[in-house]
Formats: structure tokens, sequence, C-alpha cells
């Protein structure tokens, strides 16, 4: 049921009450803050769909503050990328590697058929090396692992490039030069440059790394020496298609840590519990808890929710809805519904259209999540 939070108390209400609720306490903090006032916190598990009319919401009330990245904690590569962080070559492709570097990955854990394919290739005479800060069991011949500090990762990856580059008689820059390469980076660096072809891989633990920046630009630099693949293991289910839906800060615009650290007066949060899928979960709760209105949409209600959140709108989770992932190689995968919403919960996408309404924003006269889809996909280029 849609539920508004009446003088500190919850109340059921009707979705037209909770809605007009919503739209209400959005306008009146645009209108008296500006949209810079607001921030949006998406959750990369969303789909295409709920991204795309999530973040032309915002930008309706004249916010940038949208983002989908909520692990996330070093930005400083906002600005310097072109595209989408993704896998940089197809699925399929990654059987055909014979070198391989997984950097920052619980891999089993995180991408177990990705880890599945490695485990193949392997097998078959591949070579994969690790470094992380974890020493997991991946089920996987090693030919090497550096288990480091999580302080120590960029380190150890610098020492493996320029390992590399002695061993290909190759220039590094003056902060390379520098570096001395121990006995495990000199391994790795055989291991790479003896064969054909190599992929240098970041994980979902490098990505949220406090210098994922300098592990990202380390990883690209070793492997246009190998003349081989660099990619991301995406971190969640729409990790791409985030970027694709252009859920991500615009000029000026606030990333997911900007926006906590310097509390909004109001928030939409999309399918994410924020006090757990956020890099710092006691600073996104302190900073909701400030917020003079929150609208969260969710599958579910949690305590901290009731706590923060002034308006709960009961959405469909994945297996209710029809939408969209746009996977790690960049290929968009559309589903329909497998079973029926519950209760009074109704599709993410249905409720920011109708919000969109209230609001009398332009251009939210969709019939269906496949209007939604061919619009957000409109110009996007192929992977």
């Amino acid at each position: 049921k849609p539920m508004v939070k009446q003088g500190g108390e919850w109340k059921e209400v009707d979705w037209s009450v909770a809605l007009d609720y919503a739209a209400h306490a959005l306008r009146d903090v645009a209108k008296a803050h500006g949209g810079g006032a607001i921030g949006g916190l998406l959750s990369p598990h969303a789909t295409l769909e709920e991204m795309y009319l999530a973040q032309k919401l915002l930008r309706g009330l004249g916010s940038e503050n949208i983002d989908f990245r909520l692990r996330q904690s070093d930005f400083s590569a906002d600005g310097k990328r072109k595209g989408a962080p993704w896998l940089g070559m197809k699925i399929a492709d990654i059987g055909r590697l014979d070198r391989v570097l997984v950097v920052g990955s619980f891999l089993r854990k995180d991408h177990p058929l990705i880890a599945q394919r490695l485990r193949q290739s392997a097998k078959q005479g591949a070579e994969v090396s690790i470094v992380h800060s974890a020493d997991d069991d991946l089920l996987i011949k090693l030919t090497a692992r550096a288990i480091v500090a999580p302080s120590q990762l960029p380190a150890q990856l610098a020492e493996i490039v320029k390992a590399v580059a002695e061993l290909k008689g190759a220039a590094v820059d003056a902060a390379l030069a520098k570096v001395g390469a121990g006995d495990t980076a000199k391994k790795v660096a055989a291991s790479l440059v003896s064969g054909n072809k190599a992929a240098i891989l970041l994980g979902n633990f490098a990505q949220q790394h406090p210098q994922a920046a300098t592990l990202n630009a380390l990883a690209q630099q070793l492997a246009g020496m190998l003349g081989g693949s660099f990619g991301f293991l995406g971190e969640a289910a729409n990790s791409v298609g985030g970027y694709v839906a252009k859920a991500v800060p615009g000029n000026a615009g606030l990333n997911a840590a900007a926006m906590l650290k310097d509390p909004r007066q109001a928030y939409v949060v999309v399918g994410a519990e924020a006090e757990l899928d956020c890099a710092d979960g006691a600073q996104a709760l302190a900073a909701l808890g400030k917020a003079a209105v929150t609208v969260v949409l969710t599958p579910f209600k949690s305590q901290a929710m009731l706590d923060y959140a002034a308006v709960l709108l009961p959405v469909s989770p994945f297996s209710e809805t029809s939408g969209t992932f746009v996977n790690t190689e960049g290929r968009a995968q559309s589903f329909y519904a497998a079973a029926k919403p519950l209760g009074d919960a109704r599709p993410a996408w249905k409720v920011l259209r109708v919000l969109g309404n209230l609001l009398q924003l332009a251009g939210f006269e969709y019939n269906s999540s496949e209007d939604v889809r061919a619009e957000a996909l409109r110009g996007q280029p192929e992977f």
C-alpha cells in the first residue's frame, strides 16, 4: 500500500493521495530552493526504463544531482571518460583470451558466469592471474596471485605495469620510473607478456576503491602496452544501462557521494536501500534524515525507510514488471513480468510517468515500457 507520513505517523493511503503528496512536496522544494536542492539516488539494479524516467523527472524539476553509482567513492574520472565503463569485448570472447589479469574481484560471488568462462579457459591453457585484497578460493587454476592490503592495490598494479614495461622495453612516466617491481609483479608480468591475446579486467572491489581512477588508469596503461583489451566487470545488473539512461550527474550536478556529504532538501530514491547500498551507509542515513522530504519508490519497507522517508510508493521488483537491462558487454536485454504485482504495488516506470504528469512536465506521455525503452535507446551507439 502507498504510505504517507503525517504528524510523524505512517498512514496507508490511496495512490492518488500519495502521488499528489509526492508531487506537491517536490514542486515546493524546487520553487523554494531551486532544482539543485533535490537529489536522485537510483539503484544500479533498476531497469533502463526506471532510470531513464527518474533522471528525466529530476531534470524536469531543474536538478542535475542524479546518480546510480551508489557504492562508488572515487569520482575523479568523471568528465575525463567517454562512454560507459563496459567489458571492452563480447562476453563470448572471454573464452578466446590466453592471458587474463583480474584486478579486485570476488569472481565467484560477483560474476559467477564470467568466473566459469575463465575457469574453462584456464583448463584449456589460458593463464589467469589476480590482484586482490582477499585470498578467496576462486576454483580457477591461477598462474600468479598478488594479495595485498586495499591501500596497496594501486602500488601493486603499478609494479606490474613497470615490470611489463621493462620486459617490453617501453617507456614509462616519471611516477612509474621510481617504482621497483617485486617478484610477484614480475611473475604476473612474465605471464601477460608471453601471451598473444590478453585482457585486464577491473572487478567490483576495484571500481569501489577509494583510488578507483588510479586503478583504472594503470589498467588501461597495462592493456595498451600488451596490445590487449581493458574492461570492467559490471558491478550490478544495469551498470552500463545507467550511463545509457543518462542517470549520472549533468553539468554542475552532484554525484552520489557529494549529494550525501552536502545534504539536499529533498531526495527521490528509486529501488535502493541507501543505508545498505551506498558507499557510506551512515552518511546516507544522516543526509536522508535531514531532508525536508524523501520520496522512496521501493518493493518493500525497511525500518530505516520508515524513519527517513516522507512517502513510500510501493513498486514492483523486476520479476513483476517489464523492462530492460543493458549487460556488461552493452547488450540490451528486455523482459516481461513473470508474476502480478503484490497488493497495490505498481511498476516503477508507471509511477514515475504519473509523477511526471502531475508535475506537468513535458514528454511523459508513454503508453508502455517499450515506448520508454525506444526513447532511452534512441541515438545510442552500438558497443
